[in-house]
């Protein structure tokens, strides 16, 4: 599969929320985009990528089989185990074909279980 950077998410949404001088923990988001295919038939998945100064971790958040044509929603809970050495999360779309293109029409990532505003939220159109 061929990988796609879609966007980085700013610290204010993954590092927010850390416990008082905790050097590692864990918290859950929930993870969405809505996504146009064209070009090829496949799978198509949303991966959450974060990088520490030590390693490159990727959850997978969903998959979807697309008939070459169309929309696709991709979306799932993920818990992430950060650390105080993270440099970056991102957020990456995995395309089964080259030929395939892709446009994100929406993106969305917060953190589960608390009530944040709007501005806590990783939202972009495309």
């Amino acid at each position: 599969m061929i990988e796609k950077f879609i966007a980085k998410v700013p610290s204010r949404i993954w590092a927010e929320g850390r416990p008082a001088r905790a050097r590692q923990w864990e918290a859950e988001f929930n993870v969405a985009s809505w996504v146009r295919i064209a070009g090829a038939p496949g799978k198509v998945q949303l991966v959450v990528r974060y990088i520490d100064n030590k390693n490159d971790k990727a959850l997978l958040v969903d998959t979807a089989d697309v008939g070459g044509e169309g929309s696709v929603l991709l979306s799932g809970a993920i818990r992430l185990k950060l650390s105080a050495e993270m440099e970056q999360v991102q957020i990456s779309l995995r395309l089964a074909d080259p030929s395939m293109t892709h446009v994100v029409e929406e993106l969305f990532m917060q953190r589960r279980g608390v009530a944040l505003k709007s501005s806590d939220k990783l939202i972009s159109n495309y």
